[in-house]
């Protein structure tokens, strides 16, 4: 089986990681009552949680650290495509550089955090891009159809990879 690769922002691993966990979990609250039992109640959905560790190999594996490292220190979110998942807005809140494990071979580990809960866009209006993001990415999140995307959106060069701040006009 072929994945697709993981991506953030515009940073694309070359190797996907080793190790990926993707935390998706519900508030459940669960209250005794005298006399009665409990009672249980559902208090929603959290923001999924994104961890994992790889390597980067190579003779260019510095250069792909400091890559994903400079994009943690930019902070702020982006869109976070992962395999088999479909691509949500996230926040890189930890990378850490576990050791040179030999030659031309780091180790590293990393975390995310689920910036909000995809929701359909209840708004029409002008939407400015992240970079790497992409029509298919706005269709899924806003629950719309991705012909009625693309036809309201002719001047965008590229529907499969949007540059940072390309407006996408939402019908």
């Amino acid at each position: 089986m072929n994945l697709m690769s993981m991506s953030f922002k515009d940073f694309i691993w070359q190797n996907n990681p080793t190790s990926l966990t993707v935390s998706d979990e519900r508030t459940v609250k669960e209250t005794l009552l005298p006399y009665a039992g409990t009672e249980t109640e559902d208090l929603g959905r959290q923001k999924r949680r994104v961890t994992g560790e790889g390597y980067f190999v190579g003779q260019d594996c510095w250069e792909q650290w400091n890559a994903l490292h400079d994009i943690y220190l930019q902070g702020g979110s982006g869109s976070l495509r992962l395999p088999g998942q479909h691509p949500f807005l996230a926040v890189m809140d930890g990378l850490k550089l576990i050791g040179v494990s030999g030659k031309n071979l780091l180790r590293y580990s990393f975390s995310f955090v689920e910036l909000q809960s995809e929701e359909e866009y209840r708004g029409r209006g002008v939407h400015l891009a992240a970079e790497g993001e992409s029509l298919w990415d706005y269709a899924w999140r806003w629950k719309r159809d991705i012909e009625e995307l693309r036809l309201a959106n002719p001047q965008l060069q590229d529907i499969g990879y949007l540059l940072s701040g390309e407006e996408v006009i939402v019908p």
